[in-house]
């Protein structure tokens, strides 16, 4: 199993602690809302003396955002006092724009093993202004992650999720699977460095406290609290241990906690299975992408490429980013990983509909990158890409202690687990790795005791439920069913919408929770359907050949559109320099300037025997994009498409002039 498959799960992973003081049928009360004004943070306050402050000072990176740290109990659940084991939070605060805020919102985002100081300035972007005017917005960084005691082991994870072992292959796949699970449980802990003795107190239910206690100290008697994905899982938590300090609750991508582990990944791998299906069957059922799929039918396409993988790795050529070519392989743990990290959103899909057409025509290279991408692996090395904001020694610190799998020693947790799967019956489900994400939690030294909590209900707020019927990591099923046991609820549907839905650019839902925030006006019905996204409008592949275009026109339009929807280019996060192999040999490399991105092109073949060498300018503030470069004998061209997307070109073409 690897990362590329286990990414899939990473931000919608379910994990519950038990919160104390609560049984698993309470229902929850607490009083109406009251949000007061925070203090200046040059003076700050603390509701319990075992908290204290540590620093201020500005967020990293040119952000908007102020860093504030507090030491805290590292357990929240037992006697503090003097020489007390601590632990240091830190999380990011923007003030209301207005200067009179009112409200606090609190974002958390997913994983668990994400930085949410990390994402507040970017996702702070997407907030309609009158949100970022009117409240006090908060971002964190859970403890284990970022600024609150990381832990890290990048290497160990990519060591673990280059496994050649597929554990829905063969009963002996999964059984070397297992062997591979107990290694990276041993290796990631070791490299982190943590003290084992340490590693119970990175729960969840560890982790509200440590919001419950920002709240605190921000004086917020009540917040707004937003959780997407594992998100989610914290904040029904944070409701279920402090009801009474929320105004309202926002589930978007939400965990059915309810469900055993073994539960949820059963309905899962079918989630995955169906988002899969429905990209490559929008291929198919859009002209311009069967026209690029070999046989014209995507899903059979994948299907059959899954097959011949499934009795070995095949080789294909790997292109360096200086224009080299080496040989390396491929496998259905790689292929399973691509599929798995590019059905969560609707780019990304179509993205995967690209690679899928290049490898049903024998080229393997789209689709090894995009299993190099959900890696975290650099492709050129083939090592670990460290990645502060990103820790799977987190997810598992966090996953491994909240979530019971099984009782007695490793060996009988593992053999429990293997069982679930043949029980389940996923090993012919598409995608089905994804069932065994957390077998390394078989062999974690710590675990928590069983139990699942109850749904909630008789909430004294407001809740909004956000999901999509195509979301593959947080079933659709499940937040229906979350939905139904809530007694102020208000469902918003996506349909073939992605993973998380709010804040990325379509009106409904953003709309309905913005109006709430600012106005307090709820949707007009329980629940509300938004438009059908799916995949986004298909981009088609450069052509096998240079003879397959007709005009300069189409040559450049193709390079064109590849340039600028690589998936390279679209993953890289726009800092330093973009450099990697053509498909066909020789290289590009994108570098950033003040209006977007310079383009060079060294032989590059983005159609195979097709070399271009030349220069392009990506201009991002008017959309206008340029491209000169020569080719083979006979061919200079200038390209030029404008804002309104009309494209122009010159030169000669082949020995013809360009046309």
């Amino acid at each position: 199993m690897r990362r590329r498959v286990l990414l899939a799960v990473v931000l919608a992973t379910l994990s519950w602690a038990t919160v104390p003081g609560l049984s698993a049928g309470a229902t929850l009360a607490g009083p109406g809302h009251a949000s007061t004004p925070a203090p200046a943070l040059a003076a700050p306050r603390s509701a319990a003396p075992d908290v204290s402050f540590v620093r201020q000072r500005p967020c990293p990176d040119g952000s908007e955002f102020t860093c504030v740290t507090l030491r805290v109990p590292r357990d929240h659940f037992a006697p503090f006092g003097p020489g007390s084991p601590t632990f240091t939070v830190t999380f990011a605060i923007h003030r209301a724009s207005s200067g009179d805020a009112i409200g606090t919102f609190v974002t958390v985002t997913g994983g668990p093993g994400t930085s949410g100081i990390a994402a507040a300035d970017p996702y702070t972007a997407l907030f309609d202004p009158g949100i970022v005017d009117r409240y006090d917005i908060v971002f964190f960084d859970q403890r284990g992650i970022g600024q609150s005691e990381p832990l890290q082991c990048p290497n160990a994870a990519l060591a673990f999720y280059d496994s050649p072992h597929v554990p829905t292959i063969s009963a002996a796949q999964a059984r070397a699977f297992a062997a591979d699970s107990r290694t990276f449980a041993r290796d990631c802990i070791a490299e982190t460095g943590v003290d084992p003795a340490e590693l119970p107190y990175f729960s969840t239910a560890q982790a509200v406290e440590d919001l419950e206690d920002i709240r605190a100290w921000l004086g917020a008697s009540q917040i707004d609290l937003y959780g997407e994905s594992y998100g989610t899982q914290f904040v029904q938590t944070y409701a279920a241990a402090h009801p009474s300090r929320l105004h309202s609750l926002m589930l978007d991508g939400p965990v059915d906690l309810t469900l055993t582990g073994t539960q949820y990944y059963a309905e899962d791998v079918r989630a995955f299975q169906t988002a899969l299906v429905n990209t490559l069957e929008t291929c198919t059922a859009t002209r311009a992408c069967r026209r690029d799929v070999s046989g014209g039918d995507a899903l059979a396409g994948y299907d059959q490429l899954a097959a011949r993988l499934h009795h070995g790795p095949v080789a294909f050529t790997f292109i360096d980013a200086h224009g080299r070519a080496e040989r390396r392989t491929f496998d259905l743990g790689d292929l399973e990983t691509a599929a798995a990290g590019y059905v969560y959103g609707e780019y990304d899909r179509m993205t995967l509909e690209r690679a899928i057409a290049w490898a049903t025509r024998g080229r393997l290279l789209p689709l090894a990158r995009l299993t190099y991408i959900s890696l975290g692996e650099d492709p050129e090395t083939q090592t670990a890409i460290p990645d502060p904001t990103d820790s799977d020694a987190m997810y598992y610190a966090v996953e491994c202690m909240d979530y019971a799998y099984g009782t007695g020693s490793a060996g009988h947790r593992a053999q429990a687990y293997l069982a679930a799967g043949v029980a389940a019956d996923v090993d012919d489900v598409r995608l089905g790795s994804v069932f065994y994400g957390d077998l390394p939690c078989a062999y974690w030294p710590v675990h928590p005791a069983p139990g699942r909590p109850a749904y909630l209900t008789n909430e004294p707020f407001p809740t909004f439920v956000m999901t999509s019927t195509w979301d593959p990591a947080t079933p659709y099923a499940g937040a229906l069913r979350i939905d139904q046991h809530l007694t102020d609820a208000y469902l918003i549907v996506q349909p073939g919408g992605p993973h998380v839905i709010f804040g990325r650019g379509n009106a409904c839902p953003d709309d309905l929770i913005t109006a709430f925030l600012l106005d307090g006006t709820r949707p007009a019905a329980r629940r509300t359907d938004c438009d059908f996204t799916g995949v986004d409008p298909y981009v088609r592949i450069p052509a096998g050949s240079v003879a397959a275009y007709h005009s300069a026109l189409g040559a450049m339009t193709a390079m064109d559109d590849e340039i600028n929807n690589s998936a390279d280019y679209a993953a890289w996060d726009g800092t330093g320099q973009l450099r990697y192999g053509c498909l066909g040999g020789g290289w590009i490399r994108y570098t950033p300037y003040d209006d977007g991105y310079r383009v060079t092109l060294h032989a590059c073949q983005l159609t195979p025997g097709f070399a271009l060498t030349g220069k392009a300018t990506i201009d991002t503030t008017d959309g206008t994009f340029s491209l000169a470069v020569h080719g083979p004998p006979g061919t200079n061209l200038v390209y030029h498409r404008d804002a309104d997307g009309n494209r122009t070109v010159s030169g000669t073409f082949r020995g013809h002039p360009a046309h």
